[in-house]
């Protein structure tokens, strides 16, 4: 990853590591949707196979990077998002 986490107390941005981590979400919440709707066509087969070969390792460690994140530092990034008014960025599903 380009944009890796700093030590503590350094400014740490994760911008291309969020924008990564909400589109394998939103696969996977779609994913999860087909699961329930069409457990058994083709199509919901196929979307399974791509999130995990394509997907699933890289989610685990994106979110344990975040998790990694001094709790402060969490919160403070937490805290921008929510109170920015426009998120910029491109989120492919």
């Amino acid at each position: 990853m380009s944009e890796g986490l700093g030590h503590e107390g350094e400014a740490v941005e994760l911008k291309a590591e969020e924008l990564r981590l909400v589109a394998i979400r939103r696969r996977a919440t779609q994913l999860a949707v087909a699961l329930v709707t069409e457990p058994f066509s083709a199509d919901t087969h196929e979307q399974l196979q791509s999130y995990v070969e394509r997907d699933a390792d890289e989610a685990q460690v994106l979110v344990r990077e975040v998790l990694a994140l001094p709790p402060a530092r969490l919160r403070e990034r937490i805290a921008e998002l929510t109170r920015s008014k426009t998120v910029q960025g491109e989120v492919t599903a």
